[in-house]
């Protein structure tokens, strides 16, 4: 008997330039992160694991550090999409050039709808981890 088990995946999409948590915009892209994800996640559990993905699809010439964006978008998710980025146990984060061809190795075609609308936007993707924290 083969058995299922759905891992929930919530997404979210930031309409905009990404921001370093270095960035003088950083708090400002922190509130509208935590807008955008307060009506996407159920209350955080302090055992539960997670998962980050970050695709940032964009026309700029200047390269971004996505490590210090992934900062910016691991702090904002504070209390909402968990309750401590120390329950973050895998992050993966990639900058997509629109201005090139996309090669989208994994990953929903929910990446790239946004396009309809946005010409720079991050999608965020949190998924919920099979094993929990243990308790404490």
């Amino acid at each position: 008997m083969t058995r299922v088990e759905h891992i929930p995946e919530y997404r979210l999409v930031v309409p905009g330039k990404a921001q370093s948590f270095r960035s003088q915009r950083a708090g400002p892209y922190r509130g509208q992160i935590r807008a955008i994800a307060k009506g996407i996640f159920p209350p955080p559990e302090r055992s539960q694991r997670v998962e980050v993905r970050l695709d940032y699809f964009h026309c700029h010439r200047r390269r971004f550090d996505m490590d210090n964006v992934a900062k910016c978008v691991l702090d904002a998710l504070n209390g909402i999409a968990y309750v401590d980025d120390q329950q973050v146990r895998e992050q993966v984060s990639q900058a997509h050039d629109l201005r090139h061809v996309v090669h989208l190795p994994e990953g929903p075609v929910d990446l790239i709808k946004p396009l309809r609308d946005y010409d720079t936007y991050l999608f965020v993707r949190v998924r919920h981890l099979k094993n929990s924290l243990p308790k404490g």
